[in-house]
């Protein structure tokens, strides 16, 4: 009996010690399928082509796009980045851009220049590469070149523009609680806007030097605004929103108008407004996705309609006829080819 309890002993022993080998293996196994699988099903789902929409992982949570050449620059949480738009891929950065946080507005000069805004200040890349900044209004929400030729910036601390050798601060919007959008409209008037929701607002400064606040203006649908936009027409669109009110609204000498989630938006609160080569103006909502209005009729697109993202906080047109938009989960592209069709698709 006790030659057959140690043999018994012995093979079981055996038996568990192979039990852990086998799982061992089996869990290699499936280790190193999922190691092997995962690069290539982000592979895929960063290239995914679905209802004529092209995503682009990275970048991740982008902020800003500026087309130069053949490439097109994202700026983001994680600093800046490259996609060449003949190629359709993603490029490396050189070594010589600099690494910075929190880039949220990109602006290339009538002369080359390319100007960066972010965390700590202003990158601008001349002749001879990158120079730092100081900004005077701390971390940079906005860039606009005026038709001067001056470079201005929005930032946490108000408004500034660059004299040649560094940014002054400029006065007159100390009502708002930071500068998130700048733009100068074809009259050559300056809107600046933020979309601080309890200091927002919307300053104009016309050419005789005085400022015009639109803050309270009973056409402005909420006092956040996030972005500012002159359409073909000349109309000037507010991006105005914060929690569950707002609306795109629209300023022209005739009077104001807006569009609200009762017209086809995805929702009140608006992030963004934008007119393509084709006609079509979209509507970016901050987490509901972007209502797109095509032959006179609504669409809202979602991630589950093929957009990259919920929330669309820049858009540019590359050369070759294509949309860009930068969102907070990556970057979507769209062929100037495609048809939008009903119901959120595409064709």
């Amino acid at each position: 009996m006790g030659t057959l309890k140690s043999v018994r002993g012995r093979r079981t022993g055996g038996v568990h010690w192979q039990g852990l080998a086998q799982f061992a293996l089996a869990a290699g196994i499936v280790w190193g399928i999922s190691v092997a699988v995962d690069p290539i099903t982000e592979y895929f789902r960063r290239q995914n082509h679905s209802n004529g929409w092209t995503r682009f992982r990275p970048p991740h949570e982008t902020s800003a796009l500026q087309v130069e050449g053949e490439r097109i620059w994202t700026g983001g949480r994680d600093g800046l980045g490259w996609i060449d738009w003949k190629r359709r891929a993603v490029a490396e950065v050189p070594a010589s851009v600099p690494r910075l946080e929190r880039v949220r507005a990109l602006r290339l000069s009538r002369s080359g220049e390319m100007w960066v805004g972010h965390l700590t200040g202003v990158e601008r890349r001349g002749a001879a590469g990158f120079t730092h900044l100081e900004s005077e209004v701390g971390a940079v929400g906005a860039l606009l070149e005026r038709r001067s030729g001056e470079m201005w910036v929005g930032g946490e601390k108000g408004l500034a523009r660059w004299d040649g050798s560094r940014f002054i601060r400029v006065k007159g919007t100390e009502s708002l609680e930071g500068v998130d959008a700048l733009m100068e409209d074809r009259a050559g008037d300056l809107w600046v806007a933020s979309a601080h929701p309890v200091r927002g607002g919307v300053l104009r400064l016309g050419a005789g030097g005085a400022w015009e606040d639109y803050t309270h203006n009973p056409g402005l649908a909420h006092p956040a605004v996030s972005a500012v936009y002159e359409d073909p027409a000349g109309g000037i669109w507010f991006a105005s929103g914060f929690g569950k009110q707002g609306a795109a609204c629209r300023w022209s000498k005739s009077g104001w108008t807006r569009l609200t989630k009762a017209d086809g938006l995805a929702s009140d609160r608006v992030r963004l407004v934008y007119e393509d080569r084709r006609g079509r103006l979209w509507v970016a909502s901050e987490v509901d996705g972007t209502a797109v209005r095509s032959g006179g009729r609504w669409r809202v697109f979602t991630p589950k309609e093929g957009m990259t993202g919920w929330e669309v906080k820049s858009v540019v047109e590359s050369p070759d006829g294509a949309l860009w938009m930068a969102t907070e989960d990556g970057v979507m592209r769209l062929d100037e080819k495609v048809e939008l069709g009903p119901a959120g698709e595409s064709k």
